[in-house]
């Protein structure tokens, strides 16, 4: 048992730092699935649960945004949403995405999309039951968000 326990804090010291807690919500992405989930609840709606596969999903897409300089829902990549979740072979029945870019904040961009009529229905729609949301700073600090929505 000393001998496995030894061996994991080595993998833990060898490990990259940035895979270490690398699907852990943080900061901005917090804050936004915080507000996402109290406006659902002041419109009686269940709030959506964090699902981490679909998180990273939301990260690679703000990362493709920032990366490319490109600002649409349709990945270079991956295509849009349903075709991105169908390649990672996440299940799914529905999926909607909101993205955002130059909000500053997450209440900037909750405001926004609550402005947003198309973005505002995917905010409150019962349908879906968990989320991901990723966050992405540019060189010149420009954010880009991605809330990518699944009903499972």
């Amino acid at each position: 048992m000393k001998k496995l326990l030894g061996l994991l804090v080595l993998l833990l010291i060898l490990l990259p730092a940035s895979l270490i807690g690398a699907y852990e919500y943080h900061g901005p992405e917090m804050e936004l699935i915080s507000l996402i989930n109290n406006k659902r609840l002041a419109n009686n709606t269940p709030i959506l649960t964090i699902n981490w596969e679909v998180t990273r999903l939301a990260r690679y897409k703000s990362e493709e945004m920032k990366i490319h300089r490109f600002f649409d829902h349709e990945s270079l990549v991956y295509g849009n949403p349903a075709e991105t979740l169908a390649r990672f072979n996440i299940p799914h029945t529905n999926v909607s995405a909101n993205i955002a870019k130059g909000h500053e904040t997450a209440l900037d961009v909750i405001t926004a999309w609550i402005n947003a009529p198309g973005h505002h229905a995917n905010l409150i729609n019962p349908i879906f039951t968990s989320a991901g949301v990723g966050f992405s700073l540019d060189d010149n600090d420009i954010p880009y968000w991605t809330l990518i929505l699944i009903a499972e």
